[in-house]
């Protein structure tokens, strides 16, 4: 073949082609190439090459070509060495050449076979974007302890993220199960679980929180939506939301729980005795209220500091929680006033703890840095009365019968039924 056939064989070939020569100039080119570089039919041919690369790889690129007609191995279409060309417009284009040497009249030329690799480049990029977005979303599953489930009704198979195996403290590769689910879940809760997963299709915004037991005995809290996706599939989302239990039950504590002594304060204690009248009316289960007020604690405040006073005033609260039964509940309503609540008693039997608090609080040397402080209660017990019309009606009896014990010789118990 010579140089003036290269024009009709190249036009034979069906990717874009070029031939090049050692002086980097294009003595040849089909249409397919002219149209891939911008440049009209037989505009690309006696063009220097280098107006074809883009101008910061030009050097380098020169250097290249030149090692080319050096090298024995050519260089295969789908090689991975993919570059920039420069369309004759200035735009930049993916391309991927393959590069083959071929002699015409005993000259040797480069031969360039170009595609466009504009498809190819967008689809990596996407994938990419999609590698790197599923990383995100499975790293923002793990710090937010969020898994999914998706169950196929018709085939009856279940598949989930890993998160949900990491949740129950099981292996990642185990077989995805609901039952499994169950089976971790808390014995007080798994009823609810089990009638949950039973009636998925009914299920559709549900929203259930419950507790599992992982393999290590650790007690998470979960909270389990599910909702139904595409045809005959139901999704379920699951959520450890154990920090923020956690987060909820210490700010409730926080909102019902003196700082001083660690009893509850007056908000929970109205609630509590609320909730006692109740079960009165509705059930007759009787409960009664202790009110006890220290004596003469001013003194102690006066001559010791207050910072002892806070000391008696725990210290004490110790002592008097330490009598109580899981059914009773001690309250600190305000300064050095305290109540108990005992449930399922009549009030002659509260009259007895009423009396061991008192003796034990009478008895008790409270110590203080250097200081040794002693101090007594006064105390007013009552019940419950079918007449009462309101919860504070047993408040008011027995805050009556704590001043009876005031008047008399204090560090004393009265009782109004």
């Amino acid at each position: 073949m010579n140089r003036n056939d290269l024009d009709w064989w190249i036009d034979l070939v069906p990717d874009a082609a070029i031939v090049v020569g050692r002086d980097q100039v294009v003595v040849a080119a089909n249409g397919r190439a002219d149209a891939i570089f911008g440049a009209p039919e037989g505009g690309l041919k006696c063009k220097a090459l280098e107006l074809l690369i883009p101008e910061a790889s030009r050097q380098a690129h020169r250097q290249y070509v030149a090692d080319f007609f050096c090298e024995e191995e050519c260089r295969a279409m789908g090689a991975g060495l993919r570059f920039q060309g420069r369309r004759l417009d200035g735009q930049l284009q993916p391309m991927d050449i393959m590069l083959n040497r071929i002699k015409v009249a005993d000259q040797e030329f480069t031969l360039a076979l170009i595609r466009d690799d504009s498809e190819r480049v967008a689809i990596q990029q996407i994938r990419e974007e999609l590698e790197t977005t599923t990383a995100r979303l499975a790293r923002a599953q793990e710090v937010g302890g969020l898994g999914w489930w998706e169950f196929d009704v018709e085939c009856q198979r279940l598949v989930w993220s890993p998160m949900v195996a990491a949740i129950l403290g099981l292996p990642e590769k185990i077989e995805a199960s609901l039952a499994l689910v169950a089976e971790h879940s808390h014995p007080d809760d798994r009823p609810r679980v089990l009638d949950l997963h039973r009636n998925l299709m009914t299920a559709a915004g549900t929203s259930l929180t419950y507790r599992i037991r992982r393999p290590d005995g650790e007690v998470r809290w979960l909270q389990e939506t599910i909702d139904h996706g595409t045809g005959n599939r139901v999704l379920g989302v699951m959520r450890d939301i154990t920090t923020e239990k956690s987060l909820e039950d210490r700010l409730r504590k926080e909102s019902v729980i003196d700082d001083l002594t660690g009893m509850y304060n007056r908000k929970q204690f109205n609630r509590d005795l609320k909730s006692r009248y109740s079960a009165f009316i509705r059930r007759g289960r009787n409960a009664s209220v202790i009110m006890y007020d220290f004596d003469h604690f001013k003194n102690i405040n006066d001559c010791h500091g207050h910072l002892v006073g806070d000391k008696v005033l725990r210290q004490a609260a110790r002592l008097v929680m330490d009598q109580l039964r899981p059914s009773d509940s001690a309250y600190r309503l305000g300064g050095e006033e305290f109540a108990i609540i005992t449930g399922d008693t009549v009030p002659e039997d509260a009259v007895q703890l009423a009396e061991r608090v008192r003796h034990l609080i009478e008895g008790a040397e409270f110590r203080a840095d250097d200081s040794l402080v002693r101090a007594t209660v006064s105390l007013g017990v009552s019940g419950f009365r079918l007449a009462d019309n309101h919860f504070e009606d047993i408040l008011r009896r027995a805050d009556r019968a704590l001043y009876q014990s005031k008047r008399k010789t204090r560090n004393t118990v009265s009782l109004i039924e």
